[in-house]
């Protein structure tokens, strides 16, 4: 009895510390002091603007590259950005893809700054505006690329640009590196790489598309948060075949191959197979948004040292976006059957695609499914994958620069590494730094972020005038 005792009272000792935790922890109400945007440096940067989005530098994936739209586009931005196209040394690949170079006073600590050329088709019809209009409204810039990743390419060749004019050499080498072929998973980003290891050059740090200053990025949490991405999971492709004697569907057997695959999928749905774990990184993005998120979150999120064995078993129960960030994950895509209604196929099989996490990789993930598949009298193949990108410093001096920066250009919102469940040209470059990482100066809030390769795709004309501003900071105040 004295052990129950003893037991209870530990539990309640480290509740109270919790508790007081969280009262500790709590933001200070307090109004923030943001920087007056220049009401002229808006609407000058919008105009400009507009001319890149005119440009439809589409890439398909079934298509032969063409890279004439991106030749356009580099046209215009000569016309936009004469400083840079002076100053900096130049390479551009074969497949339109640009690599620039503005020499500093050293080549010790060299920064890459990135952002792909290429967009996405747009569906004109389902748009209220036209998507490759480059239109200007009292607020926004509307069409397609605005968001991703036009702003980020047009900002960082602005802030150049200006810094040129200004007469400012920077401290150490800066380069540019923006791709054609983002979209598609294409090889522009990996041109730059093998040309910087060709040089001997060792980015000091990469920054890159995939985060952003996002509101309502967590439940409960009032401040906007600029987010950083530290890793990206992979991916792979799995199909699941099953082979019957097939028939006519008037006498039908029973364990048909598209019954197997059915009972597989609904084995799979009801029974997650892969392994959860909070690794550093996601576990940091809680801490360091609980002291905005109300009591209860705050409570919960505020004190991982206490509750994140229940945080691990819980999120992933509630919310597909907390699995995602803790567990690799696995999506039914595609299938196919019998090509007529009254036939039961010889063979049928679907397609699986599996979003990798570092904890569990692709040959762990196929060697889990293939073993139930085989319950199942099921062959699996794998068909194409990528492992998840090494984890990304949060450690050393240049992660701390680069929070230090966001924090002082925007001094209203919190910073947190993150997981990027989508992919990136950031990823290549982990061949070279272990400071690789993803974040576009960019305010938005989820109604933006469903615009990214959706419709209505338009970005704030301040969202400029700011992300200017940080590159150029995030320059000058690279020593």
């Amino acid at each position: 009895m004295i052990v129950v005792y003893i037991v209870l009272g530990l539990i309640l000792v480290l509740f109270l510390i919790a508790l007081v935790n969280t009262f500790r922890i709590k933001l200070k109400d307090k109004d923030d002091v943001l920087p007056v945007i220049n009401k002229d440096l808006t609407d000058k940067y919008a105009k400009e603007f507009g001319e890149m989005i005119k440009v439809k530098t589409l890439s398909y994936v079934k298509e032969k590259k063409n890279i004439k739209p991106f030749l356009e586009m580099q046209e215009v931005m000569k016309n936009l950005f004469p400083n840079v196209y002076k100053k900096m040394e130049q390479k551009v690949f074969e497949d339109g893809s640009l690599l620039f170079k503005l020499k500093g006073e050293s080549n010790e600590k060299p920064m890459v700054l990135m952002a792909h050329q290429d967009i996405v088709p747009a569906n004109e019809k389902a748009w209220s505006f036209k998507p490759f209009s480059g239109e200007v409204t009292d607020e926004e810039i509307l069409g397609r690329g605005t968001i991703d990743t036009k702003s980020t390419l047009y900002s960082i060749f602005k802030a150049v640009d200006e810094l040129i004019e200004e007469g400012i050499t920077p401290k150490h080498d800066i380069y540019i590196s923006s791709s054609s072929n983002e979209e598609i998973s294409g090889s522009g980003a990996k041109s730059s790489v093998e040309y910087l290891k060709e040089n001997g050059v060792t980015p000091y740090f990469v920054l890159d598309e995939g985060g952003a200053i996002v509101t309502g990025s967590l439940p409960s949490v009032k401040k906007a948060v600029a987010l950083i991405g530290v890793i990206e999971k992979g991916y792979c492709n799995i199909k699941f075949t099953a082979k019957g004697t097939g028939g006519h569907s008037s006498t039908p057997p029973k364990d048909t191959p598209i019954a197997r695959l059915s009972k597989f999928v609904s084995d799979i749905e009801n029974n997650f197979p892969f392994k959860t774990k909070m690794i550093p990184e996601v576990a940091a993005t809680f801490t360091k948004t609980a002291p905005s998120m109300s009591f209860g979150y705050r409570f919960l999120f505020g004190n991982m040292w206490l509750f994140k064995p229940l945080v691990t078993f819980l999120l992933p129960k509630t919310n597909p976006f907390g699995r995602a960030l803790l567990s690799t994950t696995i999506a039914f895509t595609m299938a196919s059957g019998s090509k007529q209604e009254n036939v039961i196929p010889s063979e049928a099989y679907v397609i699986a695609n599996l979003r990798i996490h570092p904890i569990q990789g692709i040959d762990s993930s196929f060697a889990v499914l293939e073993k139930i598949a085989k319950k199942y009298n099921l062959e699996a193949t794998l068909l194409e994958g990528r492992e998840a990108s090494p984890i990304s410093s949060t450690k050393n001096e240049a992660y701390q620069f680069l929070i230090n920066t966001i924090a002082l250009n925007y001094p209203d919102i919190l910073v947190s590494p993150y997981v990027m469940l989508a992919a990136t040209d950031c990823r290549f470059f982990s061949e070279v730094t272990d400071s690789a990482y993803r974040f576009s100066p960019i305010r938005m809030d989820n109604d933006d972020i469903k615009k990214i390769h959706g419709i209505n795709e338009s970005i704030k004309k301040t969202s400029l005038v700011e992300a200017v501003s940080f590159y150029k900071s995030l320059i000058e105040k690279h020593q």
